[in-house]
């Protein structure tokens, strides 16, 4: 991805590069975030990398997407569209795309094990 930044091991996007993404019928998984929310930065956050390196072992790139610096405030119009395209408000939001399309939209995992299952989970749909 071109326009992609890293941040630690999680490639920062803005919902136009996803929507190439699933133009090119690519697989990848997407952390949908919010600047604003707890659940994102203080219970996710720690325990997110863990969850990067399982998916990419099994050959799938993570990205992540801030939608929101304040609460229910979108950063524009597209990362309003985006959040209702991966199934709406509830962050963090953990959604596996296979070949463009949405596969499954998880919310609010957030701890350890949580994640490593959901990786597991994800990982077995491929």
């Amino acid at each position: 991805m071109l326009g992609a930044q890293k941040k630690d091991m999680i490639l920062q996007v803005n919902p136009a590069e996803l929507q190439e993404c699933m133009k090119q019928k690519e697989t990848f998984v997407v952390n949908i975030v919010a600047g604003w929310c707890p659940d994102c930065s203080v219970r996710q956050e720690p325990n997110f990398p863990g969850f990067v390196q399982k998916m990419e072992e099994a050959g799938v790139v993570v990205y992540q997407c801030n939608v929101q610096d304040e609460r229910l405030v979108f950063l524009s119009p597209e990362h309003e569209a985006l959040t209702n395209a991966f199934g709406g408000h509830g962050y963090p939001r953990t959604v596996l795309v296979q070949e463009g399309k949405m596969a499954v939209s998880k919310v609010e995992v957030m701890d350890a094990l949580a994640l490593s299952m959901l990786a597991a989970d994800y990982i077995k749909r491929l």
